[in-house]
């Protein structure tokens, strides 16, 4: 089994890379990136070409071009695609914020994959998992170092960093940073013990998916 990556960034993939391996043992050898192609970390930045960055705009026109989505999901033995985008810039690709209700969540994730779905004319509903952190995905990662509801905080990136600093840790953006700051995530044992997914429920319902559709 191949799957296929299309996310904002470099670091946004080394998180999910720890969160595949930890829930369904997926091996990095399993995981081919599409956009960005490649960490940026491995290259020199001189020589980097548009395929190796991203954001939420470049995440969209792979979406709606559906070329190197159609191409790898044509392939034999690459069953899915993973499209993550980030909740704090929905403004900005045109899903309004709910109302902070209880549900707010789930309403949030919900209007982005319909989103998504939309860009991408509907098609490979079946073979797309749908990484949406809200509000960013260094909210995911706090669910590792703060035990507390991490969709309710205001700055999540800020937070992170601060809890980071406090335990000595550097806050690295980069692929390699990532990799080493959500590494629990990539461990099973880590997830039922330290119940990350019960402080973001956008982490779980992709947790959830992963595990539903792998």
């Amino acid at each position: 089994m191949k799957i296929g990556v299309i996310c904002e960034g470099h670091t946004d993939r080394a998180v999910i890379r720890n969160i595949l391996k930890g829930l369904k043992g997926v091996d990095s050898s399993q995981i081919v990136p599409l956009r960005p192609d490649y960490s940026i970390d491995e290259t020199d930045l001189s020589q980097m070409t548009d395929d190796n960055f991203s954001n939420w705009t470049l995440v969209k026109a792979e979406c709606e071009n559906q070329v190197k989505i159609d191409r790898f999901l044509s392939m034999e033995g690459h069953d899915f695609v993973i499209i993550h985008i980030d909740a704090d810039c929905s403004d900005e690709y045109d899903v309004p914020k709910p109302a902070k209700t209880a549900d707010y969540s789930e309403k949030m994730r919900g209007a982005i994959i319909t989103k998504i779905n939309e860009w991408l004319g509907n098609n490979f509903q079946d073979q797309i998992l749908y990484a949406v952190a809200i509000e960013e995905i260094e909210a995911w990662i706090l669910t590792i170092y703060d035990k507390r509801d991490s969709t309710k905080s205001a700055d999540p990136k800020t937070k992170l960093k601060l809890s980071l600093s406090k335990m000595g840790i550097k806050y690295d953006h980069t692929h390699a940073g990532f990799f080493e700051i959500s590494e629990k995530f990539s461990k099973n044992k880590y997830f039922k013990k330290e119940k990350f997914r019960n402080y973001n429920k956008s982490l779980d319902d992709f947790c959830q998916e992963v595990e539903d559709k792998l």
